[in-house]
């Protein structure tokens, strides 16, 4: 009866280390992934962030010509010919 017992004690280590090493993979896998989706989130934000300096700049140079546009055309009227 002791060596049954001691085929039974060591099959359920042998389940015990599988499961171990099953929860281990999985939690190694769910932190992967976790730090996967924030540098998703952070390439994500600094790319809008990059976007939306682009239309200020954008926005502003276009002002700009605009302005320059409406003084080039005062100054054209404006002389004698």
């Amino acid at each position: 009866m002791g060596k049954k017992m001691k085929s039974l004690a060591s099959s359920l280590d042998e389940v015990d280390r599988t499961m171990y090493s099953t929860f281990c993979s999985t939690a190694n896998s769910l932190s992967q992934l976790y730090t996967q989706a924030m540098n998703l989130h952070k390439l994500s934000f600094l790319s809008g962030e990059c976007h939306g300096m682009h239309i200020k700049l954008h926005g502003e140079l276009w002002e700009e010509k605009v302005e320059v546009a409406r003084v080039g055309k005062q100054l054209s009227f404006g002389k004698k010919k």
